[in-house]
Parts: structure tokens; C-alpha cells; sequence
């Protein structure tokens, strides 16, 4: 299975009547998070913003791409808050309704605590993969799984996150080459 998803993610070769285009892409999610030394479980949530390219057939449903932009979490244990703007780089595959991809991101880390003074600001990288149906041309449901670390004041501690929510892609342009 994994050796079948490399190769449909991350090959050169694309459909004969694929055209290049690009465009926005948006996500908007919420879920459950585990982080944090010690573990604690907490909600949290994601929005992205950013702009893909790829290989697509006129009908916009078959085509490999990459995304890159920013993206933005905010996780609630019980003792406050982390918030994290990061970079994000996607590579992914449409198939018709379904999609599937893998992603790093990595950027500040900051602390917001409900009493006393907030931790120095941290680093955190993180990466992951997200499935997506496709509920209509340029909409569609999402399950996003990620794992990473943050770094606060030189103390590591694990992050995993399981997010549901939407994506909305559209193109904007298409190149003829």
C-alpha cells in the first residue's frame, strides 16, 4: 500500500489530456489533540490557506498537485493554549471523488496560559496525512492525522492531532505549455 502510494503521489508521468493549473486552496477543521509534558488531551483546531499547482484532466477530478502555504493551530488542553503558525508543504493525488495527501509543517509555538507567566515562545514541526472526499467540484470532507514535536524553552514534548473538516480547492489558471 505504500509502495502504491509513492509511486501515485510523487511520479513524473501524467494523463494525456491533463492540462497544468493552480489555484487557492482553503482548510477549516477542529478535532482532538494529545500534547504537551506531561501528555494532556485537549481540543483543537486548523485553518489553511495557501496555493497548489498540478497536473489535472479538464474535468478537475484526476491529477497529482503540490500546495504550499501557511497554516494556523490552535490547541486548548485543559490549562490553556498553544497556538502555532506554521508553513505548510502538501503533496497530494486526486482520484474523481477521493484524495489523498502527506505534509510538513513546521514554525513558532506559543504558550497562552490562564494564570502566571507565559513560557518563552518554542518551535514545532509536525507532519502527516489528510484524506479528502469530494462532495461537490471544488468542496469536499477531510480527515486530516498528524504527529510532531514541540520545542519550548529546550524541552521536547510529543504532539498528535486528529482533525475533521472541509476543503475548498478551485483553479484559477491553467499554463498551456
Amino acid at each position: 500500500m505504500t509502495a502504491l502510494l509513492m509511486i501515485a503521489t510523487w511520479g513524473t508521468q501524467a494523463h494525456a489530456l491533463s492540462t497544468r493549473q493552480s489555484g487557492p486552496g482553503f482548510d477549516l477543521a477542529a478535532g482532538l489533540g494529545m500534547g504537551g509534558a506531561p501528555v494532556r488531551a485537549g481540543l483543537g483546531g486548523q485553518l489553511s490557506a495557501g496555493w497548489w499547482t498540478g497536473r489535472y484532466d479538464e474535468a478537475y477530478a484526476l491529477g497529482r498537485y503540490w500546495w504550499v502555504g501557511v497554516t494556523g493551530r490552535v490547541d486548548t488542553p485543559f490549562d490553556g493554549a498553544t497556538v502555532a503558525p506554521m508553513l505548510e508543504i502538501r503533496r497530494g493525488v486526486e482520484v474523481l471523488v477521493g484524495g489523498l495527501h502527506g505534509f510538513v509543517s513546521g514554525g513558532p509555538v506559543q504558550f497562552v496560559v490562564s494564570e502566571g507567566p507565559a513560557p518563552a515562545l518554542g518551535w514545532t514541526a509536525r507532519a502527516g496525512v489528510a484524506g479528502k472526499f469530494r462532495r461537490s467540484r471544488f468542496v469536499g470532507l477531510t480527515l486530516r492525522l498528524e504527529g510532531g514535536a514541540n520545542v519550548v524553552a529546550g524541552k521536547p514534548s510529543a504532539v498528535v492531532g486528529v482533525l475533521v473538516g472541509l476543503s475548498y480547492a478551485r483553479p484559477a489558471s491553467k499554463v498551456q505549455r
